[in-house]
């Protein structure tokens, strides 16, 4: 792959940001109760696996790239789940 070097450069910028939004994620995911923890760690994860993908496709390296996107796709596909079903779920009020 060539990527012209200012998409190189967002590209690490946007890496750069993912990884604040993971840190910042963090920290309520690890103090999530037991009954809120897949939504907080979903959360920390896309962050945190988007931030790798995005450097591969960055540097053109395709197999980290792939590798990223096999973990990447079951945790969006899992968030956008988790949405619908509590947007199904919710009571409307009367």
């Amino acid at each position: 792959m060539d990527i012209p070097s200012v998409g190189r450069w967002i590209l690490m910028a946007f890496a750069a940001v993912q990884l604040v939004y993971a840190a910042r994620a963090l920290r309520p995911a690890l103090r999530s109760r037991p009954g809120e923890r897949v939504d907080a760690w979903l959360a920390f994860a896309d962050p945190a696996v988007g931030a790798p993908v995005s450097l591969a496709l960055a540097f053109g390296n395709l197999t980290i790239l792939l590798a990223g996107t096999a973990v990447l796709g079951p945790i969006l596909t899992w968030q956008l789940v988790r949405t619908i079903l509590s947007r199904r779920t919710k009571p409307t009020p009367a």
